[in-house]
Formats: structure tokens, sequence, C-alpha cells
């Protein structure tokens, strides 16, 4: 049922935006690290137990290193975060024009993949694993997009609503033009972007908040265990 993966979608838009408004009206996510610590580990333990495994073949290990090598191109060259480290959460001395512009642009990037990934959880009949990936983050994710908006913006959640959309325009893109893909190809190309995010952004989780990091890594790879024994 197509419908299913679209539903998601729209529920992953949702939830980005619940994040956004709890942003935009200065609600604290008092754990928000500690989610996101909890989100990678799943993400991981997504790549390494279901995704990779299932998509065992001949050349598989070539679109595995070719998603990873995405994910590092993405954020290398197109990935723009003012909430790094050296810029902390107060946002203080940015380049207007780059949180303004690059930023809402390199996080549509990232959202518009998320909805790919979850085409291709329906095309290959992942489903569940997959569909929790995706929306873990996704509240903690909008409240890091709107935060550095709000001192750019007068109305930050207008660029924040589109930059959300992406996860649904990218879930109509990928039922339209994955459909006829091999699963095997999709699968490894999905373990390794999946594998890559979790080495890029993981590091940023511990430079945030280095207390139970790990904890909170293997938590989530736990819970991607338990789901693939079903």
């Amino acid at each position: 049922m197509v419908e299913v993966p679209i539903f998601i979608a729209i529920l992953s838009f949702i939830v980005m935006c619940i994040g956004e408004l709890l942003a935009y009206y200065s609600v604290s996510l008092k754990y928000k690290y500690e989610f996101e610590a909890i989100s990678f580990g799943f993400i991981f333990g997504v790549a390494t137990l279901i995704l990779i495994p299932k998509s065992y073949s001949n050349m598989f290990v070539l679109y595995v290193i070719l998603g990873m090598i995405t994910v590092y191109l993405i954020e290398k060259y197109l990935a723009y975060c003012p909430l790094s480290k050296k810029y902390c959460v107060e946002c203080d001395n940015l380049e207007e024009n780059r949180i303004k512009f690059i930023y809402p642009i390199s996080f549509f990037i990232h959202t518009f993949i998320d909805g790919l990934i979850i085409a291709v959880s329906y095309i290959s009949e992942i489903g569940l694993p997959l569909y929790l990936a995706i929306l873990m983050h996704k509240l903690p994710a909008g409240f890091v997009l709107i935060s550095p908006l709000k001192g750019v913006y007068k109305n930050p959640l207008y660029p924040g609503v589109f930059v959300s959309f992406g996860t649904v325009l990218g879930t109509i893109v990928g039922l339209v033009t994955l459909k006829d893909v091999s699963t095997k190809i999709l699968l490894a190309f999905s373990g390794g972007v999946f594998l890559g995010a979790f080495l890029m952004l993981a590091p940023h989780i511990y430079e945030h908040k280095e207390e139970k990091t790990f904890l909170y890594i293997l938590l989530g790879y736990i819970l991607v265990g338990i789901i693939a024994l079903h």
C-alpha cells in the first residue's frame, strides 16, 4: 500500500514542525542531545543489523561505500550548521546570509534524503525499522533548524515548513524513480548513507554531551536488535 510511506512522510513533516514550534516559542528540549544519541545508535543499528546484511550480493560493498561517500560529500560541501561547537547554541557572530539561505538549503537536502529513505523502506519491504529511524530524529531536527533562523527571519516558521516538506517531496520522488532499481542496490546504498551519517554526526553529540553518550547510542542500537529479532 503506497499510502503507508506517504503517511510516514507526512507524520515526519508534522513531528519536525512541532520541533520548530517548540524552538520558535523558546520551549527547551531538556534531553535533546540524549534523544539524538539514541537516534544515532538506532541509525547505526539499522545500517549494520538490517540494511547491509540484507543487501548482501556480489557488489554490495561498492554501493555501501558509495552511500558513505555521498554523505561525506554532502556534509563537506553542501551542509552548513551554525550550531557547531565553535558557535555553540548562542549563535553569536554568525554570518547572516549563510544562515538565511545556505543553512535552510543544506537542511532541505537532508530532509529530502530522509524522504528517499522512506521510499526505499517501502520498496524493499523493510518497513518499521527504517520508518522509526527517520521519525526518531525529526523532533530535535526541527528544534535545531529553527533556533538559528530566529535571528535572521521575522517569521522563521515559513522557511522551516518548506525545509520540513522536503521529506514528503523526497518520498514521492523516491516512490516514482526508485521502484525499478534493484532492492539489493537500494538497501546497500541506504545502509551506506546511514552508516556515513552515524560516523559524521555522532561525534557532534559527543562534543555537546560527553556524559554517557556511548550508553545512549548503545541503547538505540539494542532497540534495533530487539526489533530485528521479530
